[in-house]
């Protein structure tokens, strides 16, 4: 049975190009055959680096303050300006986030990713250094919001929902803001001077502040539903776990990661510590106790219950951790923490072997599970062990709304179920990274606002990433890219300071003109040089990164402004004659 005849179908099935030529027209090189029914469109794409950053950055918008493709009588505070519209901790997340848009980013497939994050911190001790303040306070819209919690996404809550307008009150059961940035990140990666800096700021927009106040002891989560017209919870994940092991519990010297480096914010180098710190883990946090046992003058071991390349942590953090003198035992199952009397004596260890294909869990996504024990123990002495195994939420207070799982659930309004004025996010979610709460923070408060206002909540945006294969990536010259140094200091004992030095304002420029502004024009004018009908036109005046039109009277279609343009602005799109 034949169909009915489709004639656009039809039209394209049989559609055959006309012969290739040379000349046409005014004599002009057509590389597509006299017409290709395409002319160009103009696209503006999101820039992979800002897909992939959890905070949704516009690194593409304050890259070109920088490098001066946009114009502006002070590059840096425009700059700046426009990161903390989106992330209020520049400085902070220049030194420690792990820089995910670094990986998204297209220059990779050139000569390298542009240093992102390198940029990120300069930025942000300009702010500091210049005293630079946050965008003001919105009119007074009446409404008042709870936040519970002053780690990061609490502070991104508070900070956006205060430029709407909205009074803002944190609660949170510490005695300082700051959440595990504070409490969990040691000075050395993070001066503490930074952290205060960029935390007065949100504060200084008038936020209220409630220390020292615990949900479900101090204050119900129903009474601050009454008092407050919408509450965010920002608790975090603030316990550490401890190991399922004999000898673990009750004894004296054996704690979790996220104690041991909260109990040194509150104390100091009063800390009582070992002689030897036994750390179990394998991620930046095992990293971090190792390195702040070594400050406080003790020796410390690492064991790691998988080979090297299989550890979570960053290279950069092992390195370090073992330059400043660090041990490591791989491959090593914790099987007791040995006793002399009431405090530790050794930890006892199982040597472990990675499973045969087919056995329980010998491809599971969690290398731990990988691996088995070989039978074979041995002991390590110590005085003191560490768990940097995880951590959780403690949802104490939270009952109503943890559904016995432990952690909190929200919608894609990041509402919580059957609230209809409570949102949440951050760690208590899902354990993530820092800048993953500042992103959270933000997007909650923007439903906040639309619930407060009446208006619908905001649906998520679909964005149109730029890709590398639609761009000129030759047009840009291969640039070596930044490097931050990283001092190294021949005795750590009780040395705090800082070690992540920042980009001087030279190698910041010269990183940011790396950025190829992809999804953009940048005015690079390839398109207006090989257009061979003349048919791309220049418009000085034109809105930001749109310089360029087309004269489609004269357009053939031949698709090289495509082909040249390096940031992947120009698309060729459907023309008259299909």
């Amino acid at each position: 049975m034949m169909g009915e005849s489709n004639p656009i179908l039809d039209f394209a099935t049989n559609y055959q190009f006309p012969a290739y030529s040379e000349e046409t027209g005014d004599g002009k090189i057509v590389a597509f055959g006299d017409h290709s029914h395409k002319c160009p469109v103009y696209v503006r794409q999101t820039p992979p680096c800002s897909s992939e950053c959890p905070a949704g950055e516009d690194i593409r918008g304050y890259q070109r303050f920088l490098n001066g493709v946009d114009k502006t009588d002070d590059p840096w505070k425009a700059a700046w300006e426009t990161i903390v519209d989106r992330n209020p901790f520049p400085a902070v997340m220049g030194r420690i986030c792990p820089h995910p848009c670094e990986n998204g980013c297209n220059r990779q497939y050139h000569d390298g990713s542009v240093a992102i994050n390198a940029l990120e911190q300069a930025l942000g001790d300009y702010g500091i250094k210049e005293g630079l303040r946050l965008p003001a306070a919105g009119p007074d819209t009446g409404k008042r919001v709870a936040v519970i919690g002053g780690g990061p996404a609490g502070l991104s809550a508070a900070y956006q929902l205060r430029r709407k307008g909205h009074a803002v009150t944190i609660i949170d059961g510490n005695q300082k803001l700051g959440g595990m940035v504070l409490y969990g990140i040691m000075g050395y990666r993070v001066d503490r001077a930074v952290l205060e800096a960029e935390i007065k700021r949100i504060t200084d927009l008038g936020i209220e502040t409630r220390m020292g106040v615990r949900v479900g002891v101090d204050v119900t989560l129903e009474q601050l539903e009454k008092e407050f017209d919408a509450v965010f919870v920002g608790i975090g994940a603030q316990v550490g776990r401890s190991m399922p092991v004999p000898g673990f519990e009750g004894t004296q010297g054996v704690t979790n990661a996220i104690d041991f480096l909260r109990n040194y914010e509150v104390l100091g180098d009063d800390i009582p510590v070992g002689k030897k710190v036994i750390v179990i883990g394998d991620g930046n946090v095992a990293m971090d106790v190792a390195r702040l046992a070594l400050r406080l003058g003790s020796r410390a071991v690492l064991v790691s219950a998988v080979p090297r390349e299989e550890m979570a942590c960053f290279e950069n953090e092992f390195d370090d951790a073992v330059r400043e003198g660090a041990t490591v035992h791989y491959q090593s199952g914790t099987v007791e923490v040995l006793k002399s009397g009431e405090g530790v004596r050794a930890l006892c260890c199982s040597k472990m072997e990675k499973k045969e294909k087919g056995e329980d869990g010998w491809n599971s996504p969690i290398p731990f599970l990988r691996y088995r024990s070989t039978g074979e123990t041995f002991e390590i002495e110590g005085d003191m062990v560490v768990a940097a195994i995880g951590q959780s939420a403690d949802l104490s207070g939270f009952e109503a709304v943890s559904n016995g799982t432990g952690w909190m659930k929200v919608d894609r309004y990041f509402r919580l179920p059957g609230r209809e004025n409570v949102f949440g996010g951050g760690d208590a979610i899902k354990v993530d990274l820092i800048t993953t709460a500042v992103g959270h923070g933000r997007k909650a408060a923007e439903s906040i606002d639309a619930f407060l206002r009446g208006e619908a909540l905001p649906e998520p945006v679909r964005q149109d990433i730029a890709k590398a294969q639609r761009q000129d990536l030759l047009y840009f010259l291969p640039a070596p890219r930044a490097k931050r140094i990283n001092r190294e200091i021949e005795n750590v004992v009780g040395n705090h300071e800082e070690l992540l030095q920042a980009l001087t304002p030279e190698e910041v420029k010269a990183e940011a003109e790396r950025c190829m502004s992809c999804g953009l024009c940048f005015d690079c004018k390839q398109c207006v040089s090989f257009c061979p009908q003349e048919a791309v036109i220049r418009y000085r005046d034109n809105p930001q990164g749109e310089v360029v039109e087309t004269d489609y009277e004269k357009c053939v279609g031949c698709h090289l402004c495509s082909l040249v343009c390096p940031s992947g602005y120009i698309q060729m799109g459907m023309g008259e004659g299909l």
